[in-house]
């Protein structure tokens, strides 16, 4: 018996083993949602290894630079003040880092939407990533499109 196997498994860990008892609930139906197109039409709607890779890279780059820059506005901020090398206002200090956290969300959409979705490992993405994130946003925005008019049909 290894030590995984002895160990009593927390209440939030998944079980492994065992088969899981659905929580029935008296008079209510457990109805399973049918998958979307977009995942009938890929297979199983995972990302694979290769994309999730690339996503990563672009979300450091575009996300990270303007979380950095966010948090070097208050250690500058401070600095100037406590060594009085100029005044500061409080409200400047907040408005510049709350735009550059915000801008990090916007790097965060962009780094995902701006890499190649392409499985294929010979095709990597231009360097910003311009023409990758107008077919992407063209694919998700026809997703949610399409999910959009299936709710409309199943009314």
């Amino acid at each position: 018996m290894s030590a995984e196997n002895s160990r009593k498994s927390l209440p939030f860990e998944p079980l492994k083993n065992k088969q899981r008892k659905p929580a029935a609930k008296k008079g209510i139906p457990i109805v399973k949602p049918d998958p979307s197109p977009a995942m009938v039409e890929q297979g199983s709607g995972y990302i694979p290894e290769v994309v999730s890779q690339r996503m990563i890279r672009r979300v450091l780059v575009f996300c990270g630079i303007p979380v950095v820059m966010g948090v070097l506005v208050f250690v500058v901020s401070y600095a100037a003040i406590s060594n009085h090398w100029f005044k500061v206002a409080n409200t400047l200090v907040l408005l510049t880092s709350m735009a550059c956290l915000g801008l990090s969300v916007l790097g965060l959409t962009y780094g995902i939407l701006s890499a190649c979705w392409e499985e294929d490992g010979t095709v990597k993405g231009s360097l910003l990533g311009w023409e990758e994130f107008k077919v992407n946003f063209g694919r998700m925005a026809d997703a949610y499109r399409a999910s959009k008019q299936m709710q409309s049909s199943d009314r």
